[in-house]
């Protein structure tokens, strides 16, 4: 009788499944987990309109402890799940788990799109933010909401796979929090005491949170103002002599608050700006008339760039990008429009006025929207023209030199006075959005065949002055990190987990699976073993651990851009023979090929624990070879195959993977 280490999680394993039973959800793409059931290797997981299962309306298999389903929930309906585990090797299925149950909420928008080339579309999905109506909201390629924030008043800024930035509208108009919040529209922080948090709000590397708040100083009023407008101070009382500090400006104020809420970092416009500059041509003093205080600088964007320590802000009545070194809070460069001042140090041939947004590019260009409102002064654009720009810029003793990369002029209809905002997307395409047209997005496509064509338009259907557009980005999806972790020869006695190998001390296999939607590096630790592995959509790799007798372990997984997202596995080693078995692990193990059935494509996932010469083909029904994947000395660790059978006949097939001494095989379906 030969005796066995076995490995038992400590505590007591209580079901955990998601979304949990009688959830009610904002979102149409749902992410279901559970957990890891004995002797299954495939999961199958049902989905329902009605609690008896009558009318199935989805059904998958899969090898992981999550799926990702996006194409048949749908707003304002209840839905029925429910999980078994399949064993292959013993053509088994398990009981099926009890039933759960979801509601989703209420749709919030009514966006609409247009698919133009099918082929040069930027995969993902498009969060925008409404203001004035305060919401926001994920449309898919087809215009389909998938995902709001219902009633909740929170209106997205930024994004960072899928913990959102922003602010929440609130009945108190002088305060304007920046908040952190998930998909199920949770506030997962938010600063404290009265800030205005208008425009951007982020978390930087440091943990800390930045956002724009306000500041405000006494300033001159110019005389250079039209003659009813001085007149009319006049007779409120102001000198109007362009000296007397005597009328309320507004700036901004970039603040730092630490997970207190405190504030630890503070970057004054009144501090480092010159208050000889403001807007000449854009009417941005008549607003006094309605509204006692000078709008200033009104700052519409702002951007941390980890690599130069630096920050990017888009000031949209002066006209002008500032570049600040972080943390000294000292002025880089200014770009924009010639200045009394003088301190503007390049760009002024761009004549790109009311600017909204910034990115800065991994090669450090720089993209951002050119509202254009003062476009038919400054160039003598028969009608306003709204422009999105890349340019690249560079630095010198004198300040900058800016050259252009890619500009693009909005046709008259879409153009857009204020908000808005460009991307660069992953395919070299540009997402260039307007309030124009009562809000549009265009995937614009800047090179190729079809040059300045544009690729994909999504119409948000809002209206000036009820609702209208702030910004909007394409993401991969609505689950970027979704991740699991199994086990191979899973056992559940007593409530508590057990995971057999052959020897007192032996290689202990886990298998990490990305769910998500994303590549995305994960960070591992067991005891003092750690490592990084990076793992493809659909795929997953191995973790490995030399265990001994009575040795407790811990197998911690993190995902390393979404840190709050972690899985850990409590384990004891011990030895027990109180059961035989004669099986031994082999030096390489196949994993159950996915989807299966398939149609045409099939992916093949095996386990190597030493450098061996393997084969690995596709047999038919009859053992005759169909396509030879491999066949060469491979390296330990784990290895992803695919194969393509769009030429091959609907069938049972075999996946055979052998060595000198060893032959598994696994069987595979294709439907076509």
């Amino acid at each position: 009788m030969k005796k066995y280490i076995y490995l038992i999680i400590l505590s007591i394993l209580l079901p955990n499944y998601s979304p949990p039973n009688e959830s009610f959800l904002n979102y149409t793409h749902v992410v279901f987990e559970w957990d890891q059931i004995q002797d299954s290797e495939l999961y199958e997981i049902q989905i329902a309109d009605n609690s008896d299962f009558a009318n199935i309306i989805s059904s998958a298999t899969t090898p992981s402890l999550s799926y990702i389903e996006k194409e048949i929930i749908d707003w304002e309906s209840t839905y029925f799940w429910r999980i078994r585990g399949l064993d292959n090797d013993s053509n088994t299925n398990f009981a099926w788990s009890p039933t759960y149950s979801f509601t989703t909420a209420n749709q919030r928008s009514n966006a609409s799109s247009t698919t133009y080339f099918e082929n040069d579309y930027s995969n993902g999905i498009t969060i925008f933010s409404s203001f004035l109506d305060y919401f926001s909201a994920a449309i898919d390629q087809s215009g389909n909401e998938i995902w709001n924030t219902g009633n909740t008043n929170l209106v997205y800024y930024t994004e960072n796979n899928v913990q959102f930035y922003g602010t929440q509208f609130g009945s108190n108009d002088s305060e304007l929090p920046g908040v952190m919040f998930s998909i199920d529209n949770e506030i997962l922080w938010s600063n404290t005491g009265n800030a205005y948090v208008h425009h951007d709000f982020f978390k930087l590397p440091n943990g800390n949170f930045m956002g724009l708040d306000e500041s405000t100083g006494l300033g001159p009023i110019p005389t250079n103002l039209s003659p009813n407008i001085q007149t009319l101070l006049q007779l409120l009382g102001y000198q109007v002599d362009g000296v007397t500090n005597e009328f309320p400006w507004v700036g901004d104020k970039i603040v730092e608050w630490d997970a207190d809420g405190n504030e630890v970092w503070t970057w004054d416009a009144f501090e480092h700006l010159s208050m000889e500059d403001y807007d000449v041509f854009g009417g941005s003093w008549t607003e006094v008339l309605n509204n006692p205080e000078f709008d200033w600088t009104h700052s519409n964007a702002l951007l941390f760039n980890e690599n130069e320590s630096a920050l990017y802000l888009s000031s949209r009545n002066l006209s002008r990008i500032i570049k600040i070194e972080y943390p000294s809070g000292e002025i880089i460069w200014q770009m924009g429009l010639n200045s009394q001042s003088g301190d503007v140090d390049c760009g002024t041939d761009l004549l790109f006025s009311f600017q909204h947004s910034i990115e800065v590019l991994d090669n450090g260009n720089i993209l951002f929207l050119d509202n254009g409102n003062l476009s038919t002064i400054l160039y003598n654009s028969p009608y306003p023209t709204t422009r999105a720009f890349e340019i690249s810029i560079t630095e010198n003793e004198d300040g900058c030199v800016v050259d252009t990369v890619w500009e693009y002029s909005l046709p008259q209809e879409l153009f857009g006075s204020f908000s808005g905002n460009v991307q660069k997307l992953n395919n070299g395409n540009y997402l260039i959005t307007t309030i124009g047209g009562g809000a549009t997005s265009l995937e614009v496509k800047p090179t190729g065949t079809y040059t300045g064509e544009i690729v994909w338009q999504a119409n948000y259907n809002l209206s000036v002055p009820s609702g209208a557009i702030y910004r909007a980005n394409r993401i991969e999806g609505l689950h970027p990190i979704v991740f699991s972790i199994t086990s191979k020869n899973y056992r559940l006695e007593n409530s508590l987990q057990f995971y057999p190998i052959g020897s007192m001390n032996e290689t202990i296999i886990f298998n990490v699976w990305n769910d998500g939607e994303v590549t995305e590096e994960f960070d591992y630790s067991i005891n003092d073993q750690t490592g990084i592995i990076e793992i493809n959509p659909g795929q997953y790799e191995l973790i490995t651990y030399d265990a001994s007798e009575n040795e407790n372990i811990n197998l911690v997984v993190t995902s390393k851009s979404r840190p709050d997202l972690t899985k850990t596995l409590s384990l004891r080693v011990i030895l027990d023979d109180t059961l035989d078995n004669d099986n031994t692990p082999y030096a390489f193990s196949i994993q159950n090929p996915y989807p299966n059935p398939f149609n045409p494509l099939i992916h093949i996932n095996f386990n190597l624990l030493n450098f061996s010469y393997i084969e690995l083909n596709i047999l038919d029904i009859n053992g005759r070879l169909v396509k030879s994947l491999e066949s060469d000395y491979i390296s330990q660790g784990t290895h992803h195959y695919s194969w393509d059978a769009k030429n091959v006949s609907s069938g049972n097939y075999f996946v055979e993977l052998k060595s000198d001494d060893h032959i598994e095989t696994k069987k595979i379906t294709l439907i076509k």
